[in-house]
């Protein structure tokens, strides 16, 4: 229960700080609409990642290690959307792309994710 808390308040905080900074040009309706995607897709990878490694599977991805706790799946979610937000909030030209990317990277691992468990 406490990690779908905190993986709803990262969906619904990330997308508010991408909306404050200062930026070379204004946030279009259609990036918006791919940042909450990005933000959703990143939060169904984190839950996934975490029910698949209570479940006794190991984790894929080497800079977290093979059984990492749940608040470490969490974070590393967090600051990877939170870099991503932030690379394209200032590369306007790509932001597209950019957030596309990653909503096709962490929707595809989630989407495997619930399959191992």
């Amino acid at each position: 229960m406490k990690t779908l808390l905190i993986t709803i308040l990262l969906l619904i905080l990330l997308p508010c700080c991408a909306a404050s900074l200062p930026t070379p040009r204004p946030w279009t309706k259609a990036e918006t609409i791919v940042l909450g995607a990005s933000c959703l897709a990143a939060v169904a990878d984190a839950y996934t990642t975490t029910r698949a490694l209570d479940n006794g599977c190991e984790e894929m991805n080497p800079l977290i290690g093979k059984h990492p706790s749940d608040g470490a799946v969490i974070v590393f979610m967090g600051i990877t959307q939170a870099a991503t937000i932030i690379v394209a909030h200032y590369w306007p030209d790509f932001r597209l792309w950019i957030l596309g990317f990653k909503t096709a990277v962490n929707g595809a691992a989630a989407a495997r994710n619930s399959t191992q468990y």
